[in-house]
């Protein structure tokens, strides 16, 4: 009779950690592919599919999950793991998961193939070789009869090493995910939420650059919002790199388009925006583009010498070009912005004030930026 109970309990014992262990694997990979990996996944299917079918987040992590719940079951019908290494049968379906975040920049590329597909065979080789080994050597202590508290704590943390695991193995660069997370509004056409992405971060790739100077040059908004967000990249943020590697989706292709007109040779540069603006063969988005790299490049001078030829009505202009135009004119006491506004030169005044009570550079950047940051002043002064 004893036995008999012993028997039902360790029944009910191994339902209750399937059952923990199944909750838990579950809980872990939706929050994975639905908050940590979601675009990356995007960006994987989108290259596989050739962009010829949709992606939907919270469906693909609901799927995924439950065909990843199948294999574990699948997997442990021949190795019958169970007690306190039952959690191991979930190798495998961690595994695929950590494989399906490991996604790099070069996943657009002719002829990508994920370092995964060759090393995944054996890598799930080897693990089934050990499971049948350890299954084998060490049947007695796998088949004792342990107390809940046991198997519930040693399954925990084997789900947990391996969840570390498949964290450690997807990629988690920042700059990477804000990447594709831009590239996937913009592709919906979401330029609002394309530039709410990363806007607390202080860190911007080249490419995150662009791909943001892109959504605001469509939303009219290049000569607004520019200085909202860091520009480390001078003119060169208007535009991606050769290095094809460095870019996604979008090319230099996607701003010729927006900017109705390409470059006969080379790549965009200055010269270029400046020609297509004075002889007139481009959009008018163009026209903020030009402008927008004269005041990534300090070029004051020529900005100034170019507002006349493009806007008739000084008050007119977006916000980052008056702010130089009132920059301009305090370093220029015989130049007159022909702003009507005075709102903004009381504001520049304010930053000057605040600037000039500091005495050195590292002072006077950590004084004015809180209330500064986001303007051209600030950025001509300390980028």
């Amino acid at each position: 009779m004893n036995e008999s109970i012993a028997i039902n309990q360790s029944k009910k014992a191994a339902r209750i950690q399937t059952v923990v262990c199944g909750f838990l694997f579950s809980a872990f990979s939706f929050t994975y592919l639905y908050v940590f990996q979601p675009y990356v996944i995007e960006a994987l299917h989108f290259s596989l599919a050739h962009g010829k079918t949709r992606f939907v987040p919270l469906a693909s992590a609901v799927v995924i999950t439950f065909v990843l719940l199948l294999l574990r079951w699948a997997v442990n019908i021949p190795l019958g793991l169970k007690g306190p290494v039952r959690a191991l049968a979930y190798f495998p379906s961690f595994l695929l998961l950590g494989a399906l975040g490991d996604v790099g920049r070069g996943v657009y590329m002719a002829g990508y193939s994920n370092g995964w597909i060759p090393l995944l065979p054996v890598v799930l080789g080897v693990y089934c070789v050990a499971m049948f080994v350890l299954r084998r050597w060490l049947r007695s202590w796998i088949d004792r009869v342990y107390s809940p508290l046991v198997l519930v704590n040693s399954n925990l943390c084997i789900l947990l090493a391996l969840a570390f695991l498949t964290v450690r193995l997807g990629n988690a660069d920042e700059a990477f995910h804000h990447e594709v997370e831009v590239e996937y509004h913009l592709r919906h056409r979401q330029f609002g939420r394309a530039l709410q992405v990363g806007r607390h971060s202080q860190e911007a790739s080249r490419t995150l650059t662009v791909l943001r100077a892109y959504a605001m040059a469509h939303t009219g908004q290049l000569g607004e919002r520019l200085f909202t967000y860091p520009q480390p990249y001078r003119s060169e943020g208007l535009y991606f790199a050769h290095d094809s590697l460095s870019v996604l989706r979008y090319t230099n292709d996607s701003i010729c388009s927006l900017l109705g007109a390409r470059p006969y040779s080379g790549a965009i540069s200055v010269n270029f925006l400046r020609s297509i603006c004075y002889k007139e063969t481009g959009k008018y988005t163009a026209l903020e583009y030009y402008l927008s790299a004269l005041l990534l490049d300090k070029r004051l001078d020529d900005f100034v010498e170019a507002i006349p030829e493009f806007y008739e009505v000084a008050d007119s202009l977006p916000r980052s070009f008056k702010e130089a135009l009132v920059l301009y004119e305090d370093r220029h006491p015989g130049y007159s912005s022909g702003l009507q506004d005075s709102t903004w030169s009381y504001a520049y005044a304010g930053y000057r004030a605040e600037k000039e009570r500091w005495t050195t550079l590292p002072e006077q950047r950590k004084a004015v930026r809180a209330a500064y940051e986001k303007t051209y002043w600030w950025y001509f002064d300390f980028q």
